[in-house]
């Protein structure tokens, strides 16, 4: 028996080198054929590892500014200027057919601020409701389980 899986092994690494010294004659004279055109054309430069990081993390900082500046201009043009009046009033159009349409409706910082901060207090307020009411809960279940664990250990004593 072991010399049969001897002879089976030697058959196969005899067809693994019959196969790579064929591909190897295979790709010399390939690169042999090649020659003239790698000397016509510009090698690539390869990139180091370090160079390759750090041109990644400077395209990410620079994406990352350029979407910080549109969401801020973004914001900044839906807010008006603090002291500014707000118009409200419009013309009538001379002739009916005509539409107008109204501009988009704006608001300050500081009533922006205002609204947030409203809802920030109604939220805190409902959160603690909430809390209580859990906390409320929770002593009432402590207090069952502790009389029905009394219960059962009585059982046994």
């Amino acid at each position: 028996m072991p010399s049969l899986t001897l002879r089976n092994g030697l058959i196969l690494l005899s067809l693994v080198l019959h196969v790579t010294n064929t591909h190897q004659n295979d790709n010399l004279e390939y690169k042999k054929s090649l020659k003239d055109d790698i000397s016509r054309t510009k090698r690539a430069t390869k990139k180091g590892f370090f160079k390759t990081l750090f041109s990644v993390a400077g395209e990410q900082y620079q994406d990352t500014r350029d979407t910080f500046g549109k969401v801020n201009n973004l914001i900044n043009d839906n807010f008006l200027p603090e002291h500014q009046p707000v118009v409200e009033t419009t013309t009538k159009p001379s002739n009916p057919n005509v539409t107008t349409t109204a501009a988009p409706f704006k608001i300050t910082r500081s009533e922006f601020n205002r609204i947030i901060r409203r809802n920030l207090r109604g939220l805190v307020r409902l959160f603690n409701i909430e809390l209580q009411d859990a906390l409320n809960q929770s002593k009432k279940n402590k207090a069952e389980y502790d009389k029905q664990v009394s219960k059962e250990v009585s059982k046994f004593l």
